[in-house]
């Protein structure tokens, strides 16, 4: 079929187009819209999370970087520091942190931020996880109605937190000793605290510790609970011997307390937060019974107390009734002599029912004087041969001299008696005294006087034995005639004998003669 040549279009064929208005917002448009919203709510959602700024007044800022530490509570990021600066007198830092919003009801003036590092100290270990990680700045949380925005900080982490159970507990001690922050608490030499604080007392006069007691512990502490310094070696000298005690190694560094209640004593009803004991030096001191009554004695020493200490004990056949308090020498115009006064204090509880302690003065006094005029003395005795230290001694001695209860001081002084040890020293001393005043230069005179004429006795006798032993020499007259008498005396007698034997076989011959029938 033959191809139709195609006829070109006018432009009159041509439509023209014609353009058409609609309403409405492009689709093109939605993006940025969508960006923006979700610009909004990232910004929403970072302003909401965004709490609190903060500042923290530390001594340094060791370990411590603008925009870098975190503040971690549990190991969970509460918040940055944002800013480092130093304080205008060059003292402290400020370091200026930007805290979480739900940090927000715990900033209050009990809570507390130290900055944790990795530190090695007696009895513990503590922020290893810094050596990779860096330091940070921890925080213990208290909730509380009274916000604050400016804090101190602690140079270590507190010994407890808020978080952990437990109670706290006030102990009030004269002195502060070894006792440190940290310093363990023992209950039948098991760890059940630890020393949280200490501060001096508002009086000055002592020192006041906080401790905290772990649950469920703290349910041991009762009214009648004693607390003791349980710190170091407790090495003590006395009139008992030597005694050594230790609750642990730890103590022996850091020191540490101990608590029990007393054998003697009902266990008691358990105390509220906060409550405030007495701290003993020692084991023996809280064991102690505590008695009401405490009487003042005076007792006169005119020989030596060396080895007598305040503190040493006052006995009355081996139980302690007291100790001793002072010791003061004065002098006595009427004897010419110093006189050693040792004040002691009495406790008549601990004699029992056998003195009454509601005895009015005079009474009192009339019942000790009739012990005084019954033999009760007060003596000086060693407790101790190794350390020399003496304790005193009452006892009844109805052998001594009569002496009365004085009562011109201050205080009754009771009667003493010397020691054993000063009355063998008096005794020795009038041995030599008698000595010293026996004649021994003219006992000396007549001796060498008898001694020069027995010399001349023996040297008589010397020669009176030598004259002897001449005239019995061998060569001598006398010795020559001597032997000759002997033999003569010799045949004599050999001659009675045969007389005797004849006479015994011939008895007629002493009628008859010898020789006749």
């Amino acid at each position: 079929m033959a191809d139709h040549p195609v006829e070109p279009l006018s432009p009159e064929d041509i439509p023209e187009a014609v353009p058409v208005q609609r309403r409405g917002i492009s689709i093109v448009w939605l993006i940025p819209l969508v960006a923006a919203l979700i610009g909004l709510w990232v910004a929403y959602q970072a302003y909401s999370e965004i709490g609190p700024t903060i500042t923290i007044s530390f001594m340094s800022a060791e370990g411590l970087e603008a925009g870098k530490t975190k503040v971690k509570y549990k190991d969970v990021e509460v918040g940055q520091v944002e800013e480092i600066s130093l304080q205008k007198d060059l003292r402290n830092v400020t370091v200026t942190v930007q805290m979480n919003r739900e940090m927000t009801p715990y900033l209050t003036e009990k809570t507390r931020f130290w900055v944790e590092r990795a530190r090695i100290s007696a009895g513990t270990v503590s922020g290893l996880g810094t050596l990779l990680g860096g330091a940070y700045i921890g925080i213990d949380p208290v909730p509380g109605e009274q916000h604050v925005k400016h804090f101190t900080g602690l140079e270590k982490e507190p010994a407890v937190t808020t978080e952990q159970p437990g109670r706290h507990f006030r102990l009030r001690a004269s002195r502060r000793g070894s006792l440190e922050i940290g310093a363990p608490i023992y209950f039948r030499q098991i760890k059940v605290g630890e020393v949280v604080s200490y501060d001096l007392a508002e009086d000055g006069n002592s020192v006041d510790f906080r401790v905290f007691i772990y649950a469920p512990h703290q349910h041991k502490v009762t009214g009648n609970t004693r607390f003791w310094n349980a710190s170091g070696l407790d090495v003590s000298l006395s009139a008992s011997g030597i005694k050594v005690n230790t609750e642990s190694v730890v103590s022996l560094v850091i020191g540490g307390i101990a608590f029990e209640v007393p054998d003697y004593m009902d266990t008691g009803e358990e105390v509220e937060e906060d409550h405030v004991f007495t701290l003993y030096e020692d084991r023996d001191a809280a064991f102690e019974k505590v008695v009401t009554v405490r009487r003042r004695y005076l007792l006169n020493f005119k020989g030596s107390v060396r080895g007598l200490l305040p503190g040493a004990s006052v006995e009355f056949r081996g139980i302690k009734l007291g100790e001793v308090k002072n010791i003061s020498v004065s002098y006595d115009a009427d004897s010419e002599d110093f006189v050693i006064s040792v004040l002691v204090e009495i406790e008549p509880e601990r004699l029992g029912g056998q003195i009454d302690i509601s005895m009015q003065d005079a009474e009192r006094i009339s019942m000790l004087e009739g012990l005084v005029d019954h033999g009760l003395r007060a003596q000086l005795k060693t407790g101790n041969l190794l350390t020399g230290q003496l304790y005193i001694d009452l006892d009844f001695h109805p052998e001594v001299k009569t002496a009365n209860l004085d009562l011109s001081g201050k205080y009754p002084a009771i009667p003493t008696i010397p020691t054993s040890l000063e009355e063998l020293s008096r005794n020795v001393n009038a041995i030599l005294g008698k000595l010293e005043r026996f004649p021994l230069d003219q006992l000396g005179d007549d001796l060498t006087g008898t001694l020069s004429r027995l010399d001349e006795t023996i040297g008589q006798a010397k020669t009176t034995l030598k004259s002897v032993d001449r005239m019995f020499a061998a060569d001598a007259p006398l010795s020559y005639e001597l032997q000759q008498s002997l033999r003569e005396l010799s045949d004599t007698a050999r001659s009675l004998r045969l007389l005797a034997d004849y006479l015994n076989e011939h008895p007629e011959a002493l009628l008859r003669g010898k020789g006749q029938p």
